[in-house]
């Protein structure tokens, strides 16, 4: 959900992870409580930099996707410490430019991830997201949302447990039921 200066905008974001968020239009922030109702998963927050910079660095198909001075600035200040200002910006520059992919482009990158995947050709750094990766593209082929994974925290719930999600921190419902607050 977005944080005050963009709350004020009404957007639905249908690129967002094969959910439409439609943002609401007032100007206080919206920091949101999910609690599974069923079990339930989620992509919320971003992964830690060393994390993603690994994922661009073994996964071609999600890095192709990367303009090359926004990935190699990312990589490089992943080596340097950042403030967390520098961070944000950083992460919403790569977020950004994954997200806002051109389809011509990112759908044969999608496709042949999927394809190496279902092959096998797998790097071991990998592995922990093969199957989460598959069954997002076998649920929503075409989607952008796919390549989510590689930059946001996977997450599964247990009926009762409970995410805490901040105004403007990117997240998306990937399958079960939630309670909202």
């Amino acid at each position: 959900m977005p944080n005050n200066p963009t709350s004020t905008e009404v957007l639905t974001n249908e690129w967002f992870l094969f959910c439409s968020l439609t943002w609401h239009a007032d100007g206080n922030h919206k920091p949101e409580m999910a609690i599974a109702l069923t079990p339930f998963s989620a992509l919320c927050g971003f992964l830690p930099i060393g994390r993603i910079v690994s994922h661009l660095e073994v996964v071609p198909e999600f890095a192709g996707l990367i303009p090359a001075t926004v990935r190699q600035t990312f990589i490089t200040s992943a080596s340097h410490p950042a403030s967390s200002l520098e961070t944000r910006k950083l992460l919403k520059e790569l977020f950004t430019s994954l997200m806002t992919a051109e389809e011509s482009q990112f759908v044969p990158a999608l496709e042949m991830l999927v394809k190496r995947y279902r092959t096998g050709r797998v790097n071991g750094r990998e592995n922990q997201l093969v199957d989460l990766v598959i069954r997002l593209h076998d649920q929503f082929p075409g989607d952008i949302g796919v390549f989510c994974p590689f930059v946001l925290n996977y997450v599964e719930l247990e009926e009762g447990e409970a995410i805490f999600l901040g105004a403007g921190e990117p997240h998306a419902y990937v399958s079960g039921g939630r309670g909202q607050g």
